[in-house]
């Protein structure tokens, strides 16, 4: 939404104290509620032989359950959320920030305020995700790690040891020093950065084109005077933007699987025999020798559901957070 839109709240209207604390709780209880999506996703990706599809991730979660509990669907829970949190609140503040500068920019290069609303959108989503990158890297080679453990059948004297963030992160740091827990930076950068400003600018987009497909159902009707010139109401409001962010996620998730999925694995494999680090070009061999192609997909499917529940809880809490922050008037 652009900052021309009467229901959009910037970031100079916001109450930055009541953004960050309420902004913490709020993603905290959607974080617990998706991250086994996270989970079967990762597994599906990273774990050579882990069935695919549909029917594969709930082959996963089944197993995951059976030799671990329901703890087996929150591997690495913690460390998300003591890294994610913070991550969170600086995307968000980014987001927030750099749309209302890039929308000043925006408008001032063109008349059509659709192309400026995208153009802000896709610069902002792209510069939050990017400056999150420092420190949700760690946080994903942590977490994926912790993710691939156990889960399957083992004889009742090879049990391993149950490792927490902390100490998969020292043992990173034993074998490989700091640039073990940033392994896979780069590709998360060229995943998530795009991924982000596609989503963002796909959001604006989709929420455009069907306020002007609602606009032309009402003139059929004879109605003739459009939604946009009138406030929405809050269900109308809400249904929009549900749909655009289901729709905005999987287009996201679509575009950028193929590289996520040779993040994730660069990011959980370990060293060769003769101590070499695994690389992306030897990563993206061993995938297509194992699968061909269709390796590339692996996970799509839990990835879309992931990307569009997590975008369209994301947008509904991130709306109502911002009402919740504004400040009052004069």
């Amino acid at each position: 939404m652009s900052r021309g839109d009467p229901n959009d709240i910037d970031w100079s209207r916001l109450d930055k104290q009541k953004f960050i604390v309420y902004g913490a709780g709020l993603f905290s209880g959607v974080t617990v509620c998706l991250f086994p999506l996270s989970v079967i996703k990762t597994r599906q990706m990273a774990v050579q032989g882990a069935p695919s599809g549909l029917s594969g991730a709930v082959q996963v979660a089944r197993g995951l359950v059976k030799h671990d509990g329901v703890r087996g669907l929150y591997k690495g829970f913690g460390t998300v959320m003591v890294g994610v949190l913070p991550a969170r609140v600086l995307y968000l503040s980014t987001l927030e920030a750099t749309k209302a500068m890039a929308y000043r920019h925006a408008e001032a290069s063109t008349p059509n305020p659709t192309a400026a609303a995208a153009a802000a959108n896709f610069a902002a989503g792209g510069t939050a995700s990017l400056v999150t990158q420092c420190i949700i890297v760690p946080v994903d080679v942590i977490s994926q790690r912790l993710m691939i453990l156990g889960g399957t059948e083992r004889s009742s004297g090879d049990r391993p040891p149950r490792l927490n963030g902390w100490n998969m992160a020292r043992a990173i740091l034993r074998a490989e020093g700091v640039r073990g827990l940033y392994r896979g930076f780069g590709l998360s950068v060229v995943t998530f950065v795009p991924s982000s400003a596609v989503w963002w600018s796909a959001y604006g987009g989709y929420q455009k084109a069907i306020w002007r497909l609602l606009d032309r159902r009402r003139a059929q009707q004879g109605n003739l005077q459009p939604i946009g010139l009138q406030p929405p109401s809050t269900s109308s409001l809400l249904t929009v933007q549900t749909m655009s962010a289901l729709a905005a996620g999987a287009t996201s998730a679509c575009l950028t699987n193929p590289l996520d999925v040779l993040k994730t694995r660069l990011q959980v494999a370990q060293r060769e025999a003769g101590g070499q680090r695994p690389t992306m070009r030897a990563t993206a061999r061993q995938l297509l020798q194992e699968d061909g192609p269709r390796g590339l997909l692996r996970g799509l499917l839990p990835r879309m559901v992931n990307v569009s529940m997590w975008g369209t809880a994301m947008v509904t809490c991130y709306e109502f957070l911002k009402r919740l922050s504004e400040k009052p008037g004069p």
